[in-house]
C-alpha cells in the first residue's frame, strides 16, 4: 500500500476518533447541566460565630449555632438552635434564639422557628422583656422581627399577648397586631 495513503487514512482515523470524542464529552456536559441541583449541603460548620460589620467596622449582629449548613442550590444557609445578638445605636442588644432557623442568600434575613425567643434587657436594671413565639423573621436591614403567629411579651410579673407583632428593634418598640390582651402591673409608687 502507498505510504501517502496509509498515512491519510490515519489522520482520518485520528481526526473521526477526536471528532467522536468530542461529540461525547459535550453531550455530557449537556446531560451533567439539565439535571436538576439538590439540596444537599455542599459544606458545613460546627460551633459556628458570624458577625456582620457596618461600613465603620461595628458589629451590627452576631450568630452563633453548634452547627450550620450551606446549599448551594439555593445558596442559603441552615442553622441549628441559633443565638443571634443584635446590637443597636443606642442601648443594650437584642437577643433571638430558636430551634431552627434559615437564612436565604444574601445574608440580611433570618427565619427561625420553633421555640422563638426575643429578649431584650432592661436599661435601668429591671426584668428584661421577653417575647416567646413560634416562628419569626428578623431584617437585619430594616431592624425589624416579625410573626404572623400567637406571641406572649412578658416583663416581670406584666404580660400581653396577640397575634402577629412587629418588632422594631432600633426603636425598642414592639406593636401586637390584633387580639390583644394584657395584664400590667404599675411600678410602687413612692
Amino acid at each position: 500500500m502507498n505510504p501517502k495513503l496509509l498515512a491519510l487514512l490515519g489522520f482520518l482515523v485520528l481526526l473521526a476518533a477526536g471528532s467522536w470524542w468530542l461529540l461525547r464529552e459535550t453531550a455530557l456536559q449537556g446531560l451533567q447541566e439539565q439535571q436538576p441541583k439538590t439540596h444537599v449541603p455542599d459544606y458545613y460548620f460546627t460551633d459556628a460565630t458570624v458577625t456582620n460589620l457596618d461600613l465603620k467596622g461595628r458589629p451590627e449582629s452576631e450568630l452563633k449555632a453548634p452547627r450550620m449548613i450551606h446549599h448551594p442550590d439555593d445558596d442559603s444557609v441552615e442553622v441549628f438552635q441559633p443565638r443571634i445578638r443584635y446590637f443597636t445605636k443606642q442601648g443594650p442588644p437584642w437577643y433571638a434564639r430558636a430551634d431552627h432557623g434559615v437564612e436565604p442568600s444574601g445574608g440580611k434575613l433570618i427565619y427561625l422557628d420553633g421555640h422563638v425567643q426575643l429578649t431584650h434587657p432592661d436599661e435601668n436594671g429591671g426584668p428584661p422583656l421577653v417575647i416567646n413565639t413560634d416562628r419569626m423573621t428578623v431584617n437585619l436591614d430594616t431592624n425589624l422581627a416579625t410573626t404572623d403567629d400567637s406571641v406572649i411579651m412578658t416583663k416581670g410579673v406584666s404580660h400581653e399577648t396577640g397575634v402577629g407583632m412587629d418588632g422594631y428593634m432600633e426603636d425598642n418598640r414592639m406593636v401586637l397586631r390584633t387580639d390583644v390582651k394584657g395584664y400590667y402591673v404599675p411600678k410602687k409608687q413612692l
